[in-house]
């Protein structure tokens, strides 16, 4: 698979990376041994960069024992979060404490790239933000992490103000088909030089095609906090997303809307993916400001169909018509917006 340079760091990364919040024990429909084995089966299939968390289970003492099983340090970028209730600002001793609590769960050498999720622009007027910055700086001194990110909130007004004043790597944002308010947050942080890392590429599983309303989620799952008819309500956009597809994603058919578009498909004659997730993924690595796109893979069969290749281009004038189209707005945006 293709790798990018990540920001102005020495590291680079694949386009497409492993994100691993699913393979928390006792999730939905979740084996353990398949959730280990995906992150082996992806890093074996080229993929360099993994994402993993303290607050999802035991992910970075899994992805640690892979990197470290397959000799991949060199090759793989490890980026795990710091562990905090955003968006309030971190106790100034959580910062060191989290980078040796993930040192040890990992058993890495020091982290390649570490978030400071739910950063706020506010947090640079505090009076501890000095401090804090300082305290960044001293752990890449030690030693114990490579590089820094931040994740972004795409729709606070300030947030470009970080992306200019806070001196990190990467930038991590929201961003898929039917998440666009990151458009000018992404622009600002390529231009100054910043990888920027698309989050929920996917619509956390919404353009994978395959929810139904039936589906069941953990208490602890977003997904728990949908509305009854969030799956129905984005039904109809699935099925416009069909006509650049060669199959036909099975959400579509969940609603009156949808099936009635579906009756009269007409696919584009320039098709060239099989799936709207494979489309998808496609439609965000095809902009030039994204470094890589984090894909949520917890089977070792998926995990072989993102790796090792990326999704074909998106064709020009299929490229077009997802730009012109309004995707998701009434429906995934809703929800988005109840988060």
């Amino acid at each position: 698979m293709e790798l990018r340079p990540l920001g102005r760091s020495n590291l680079r990364v694949s386009a497409v990376g492993l994100g691993t919040r699913g393979h928390r024990a006792g999730l939905r429909d979740t084996d353990p041994a398949d959730a280990e084995r995906a992150i082996a089966v992806a890093i074996e299939a080229g993929c360099a960069l993994v994402e993993c968390g303290p607050r999802w289970g035991e992910s970075e003492r899994l992805v640690g024992a892979a990197v470290r099983a397959l000799r991949a340090r060199d090759r793989v970028v490890v980026a795990t979060r710091i562990d905090h209730a955003g968006p309030r600002f971190p106790p100034l001793d959580l910062v060191p404490y989290s980078v040796d609590q993930s040192l040890r769960a990992s058993r890495l050498d020091a982290l390649p790239l570490v978030w400071l999720d739910d950063f706020a622009p506010w947090w640079l007027d505090d009076s501890r933000w000095p401090e804090l910055a300082g305290t960044l700086a001293a752990l890449v001194r030690a030693g114990k992490v490579l590089t820094w990110g931040v994740g972004l909130a795409a729709d606070d007004e300030d947030a470009a103000r970080v992306v200019a004043e806070v001196d990190v790597t990467a930038i991590g944002v929201r961003a898929s088909l039917f998440d666009r308010r990151a458009e000018a947050l992404i622009v600002a942080a390529a231009g100054a030089g910043r990888a920027v890392i698309a989050r929920a590429p996917l619509a956390d599983g919404a353009l994978g095609g395959a929810l139904v309303p039936t589906m069941r989620w953990r208490a602890d799952d977003e997904r728990a906090a949908w509305p009854p008819d969030r799956i129905t309500g984005i039904a109809a956009d699935l099925a416009g997303l069909a006509r650049f597809t060669r199959n036909v994603p099975a959400t579509a058919s969940a609603s009156d809307a949808g099936r009635a578009l579906l009756d009269g498909l007409r696919r584009h004659p320039e098709v060239v993916h099989a799936t709207v997730a494979e489309l998808a993924i496609a439609a965000v690595l095809g902009r030039p400001e994204i470094t890589a796109a984090v894909v949520g893979v917890r089977r070792p069969a998926h995990a072989a169909t993102w790796w090792p290749i990326a999704p074909l281009p998106v064709p020009t004038a299929i490229a077009r018509a997802l730009a012109e189209a309004t995707w998701g707005q009434a429906w995934y945006r809703r929800g988005a917006d109840e988060r």
